[in-house]
């Protein structure tokens, strides 16, 4: 079994480094639309308009890259997580399975869900077993997590329309439909991350406790094996020393009996 916490740290690094990107570009959309509603003036108009199209372009490339980096040090992490429990229980998925299953795409995200839920069901009845389960896996923030995922799915098939950059015309100060499905839909966008943050740092929070459980458990059964040897090496030459002892007896006794 492998230590997967710098993995599990590099995860949550990256997820939470997408979230803050994320959060600019929901701020700048209801800054945007604020702005268009209390009519701050052509320059002020003008200039948000620069300032918002230089900063969405620097958040999608940072969000980019961050994903990309996210979905590597998972699958790296979640190889690693799968490995570790099957060599303390069982799982329905196997290692390579689950990073398989996990880099369909689209459908990749929901079947997450099930390898994840999997995963924890392992963990917690494998510390169950070890005595060491201090509290339950909070499983109504995933549930809250893949339904925000069904949601927002729902809303970008049934209207695409909302996916659509927010587009305003300056001059007339008159913007495309913005409404509530609009607004659902970027924030959705936010509040998924944040919800699977909440279930990952708490499924690497067993994930630790279940690791330094077991190094502490390995670390005993040396000291014990340890000691074990030491005894069998001190009743063994306790016996020789006993054996010799018998022998020189024994050797002093034919002696005088020999002189006599």
């Amino acid at each position: 079994m492998q230590d997967n916490t710098k993995r599990a740290d590099r995860v949550l690094f990256w997820a939470k480094v997408i979230f803050i990107l994320l959060i600019v570009l929901w701020v700048q959309y209801i800054f945007l639309v604020t702005s268009v509603y209390l009519f701050f003036g052509d320059l002020f108009a003008a200039f948000a308009g620069v300032f918002f199209v230089v900063l969405s372009f620097c958040a999608f490339a940072g969000i980019f890259i961050s994903v990309i980096t996210f979905g590597v040090s998972y699958l790296s992490w979640l190889h690693r997580a799968v490995t570790n429990l099957r060599l303390l229980t069982t799982t329905s998925y196997s290692p390579m399975g689950a990073v398989l299953l996990t880099c369909i795409p689209f459908v990749g995200c929901f079947l997450n869900y099930f390898i994840f839920s999997d995963l924890v069901k392992s963990q917690e009845r494998c510390m169950r077993q070890r005595g060491i389960l201090k509290n339950r896996f909070p499983k109504r923030i995933l549930n809250a997590w893949v339904l925000a995922m069904l949601l927002l799915m729902v809303v970008v098939f049934a209207c695409p329309q909302q996916t659509e950059p927010l587009m305003v015309d300056y001059a007339t100060q008159k913007f495309n439909s913005i409404n509530a499905v609009e607004l659902l839909e970027k924030t959705l966008i936010v509040i998924i991350p944040i919800l699977y943050i909440m279930s990952f740092s708490a499924y690497a929070k067993q994930e630790r406790e279940l690791f330094q459980f077991h190094t502490e458990a390995l670390f005993q059964k040396r000291v014990d094996e340890a000691i074990r040897e030491r005894d069998i090496m001190r009743a063994a030459e306790m016996l020789r020393k006993k054996q010799s002892s018998e022998n020189l007896e024994t050797t002093q006794t034919e002696d005088s009996e020999s002189k006599q």
